[in-house]
């Protein structure tokens, strides 16, 4: 590790003892690290709001960068990362879709891809959880939309990822019930149409009460062969058209969610190729969300294509 970097003391003297980081390689402003430090990439682990900063900066010197999700706050963000990347076309940027890389969303995946219920028509996706744990300076329960920011991407993604298909329109409204604790708004519902005309009505909240889902949220796809489900216990299963139940064995992975991102991130590098989350893909993944924001904030449907579009303009 060439070098940290936080702005809170505390933070910065638990993070480089952890990790042995001597003095003289602790920074308190990203500027300063990447002065003084040696650094071939990095990894942004921030609070959302400072990754567009954090990764123009990185690219400013010709590094590769992992960042966490999402890739930045707004779509115009996005479009300065699309520039700055542009002006380095030899630096990787990579986003930590992590949900990705489990064994049992890698078993749906490889279910759907192999044709085992035919082309997918209808998805639902329920999540439930309650967050809780407080953010430094409260960052994430002062946002208007603390759900759709920060929790939702990773489903988006995910759905992209399982079925191989985009999304071309959202519709969503806001969910607040009375006893949110946090400023904005704490869950969503929304229809997705999907590459093929394929739908998927999706259902979250951070301030679940009493039923919990699992972070990946259980999944229900329909083709005309039956439906595959990642269910409750995390465990995938096919339910064929004729009857009966099947269990898919989860894939065997040695490495699996942020340890295979971390993977996946520098053999890109190694290798001089693009990693599976590079930056194009993960925009139409953070569309998505924008466009979800947009629609809650219209009242109306909100296309996908021109968002990402736009970015790539830029």
């Amino acid at each position: 590790i060439a070098g940290v970097v936080a702005k809170h003391p505390d933070l910065l003297a638990s993070v480089g003892d952890e990790f042995g980081i001597p003095a003289s390689r602790r920074f308190a402003t990203i500027a300063d690290g990447l002065h003084g430090s040696k650094a071939d990439a990095v990894v942004v682990a921030l609070p959302l709001m400072f990754h567009t900063e954090a990764i123009v900066q990185a690219l400013s010197f010709g590094l590769h960068v992992l960042t966490e999700k999402p890739l930045a706050m707004t779509m115009g963000e996005a479009a300065e990362i699309v520039r700055a990347a542009r002006e380095r076309p030899n630096s990787v940027v990579m986003v930590d879709q992590n949900y990705r890389w489990r064994p049992q969303t890698q078993a749906l995946r490889t279910a759907v891809r192999e044709g085992r219920i035919g082309p997918v028509a209808a998805i639902t996706y329920e999540y439930r959880q309650a967050i809780t744990r407080p953010t430094t300076d409260g960052w994430r329960e002062r946002m208007p939309h603390p759900y759709l920011l920060d929790m939702v991407v990773h489903h988006f993604d995910l759905l992209r990822a399982v079925t191989g298909l985009d999304c071309r329109e959202v519709t969503a409204v806001g969910v607040r019930p009375p006893w949110n604790w946090y400023e904005g708004l704490p869950g969503v519902d929304a229809l997705l149409t999907l590459d093929g005309g394929a739908r998927a009505t999706y259902t979250g909240s951070m301030v679940a009460r009493g039923y919990a889902t699992p972070q990946d949220g259980i999944v229900t796809l329909v083709g005309d062969g039956g439906t595959l489900r990642l269910e409750a216990d995390s465990q995938v299963r096919r339910y064929p058209t004729a009857g009966g139940v099947e269990a898919v064995p989860a894939a065997r992975m040695p490495n699996a969610d942020t340890a295979y991102a971390l993977r996946e991130f520098l053999a890109a590098i190694r290798e001089g190729r693009r990693p599976e989350t590079h930056l194009e893909d993960n925009l139409r993944s953070l569309a998505m969300v924008h466009g979800a924001i947009a629609s809650v904030e219209t009242g109306q449907s909100v296309a996908v294509a021109p968002l990402v579009a736009a970015a790539l303009r830029e």
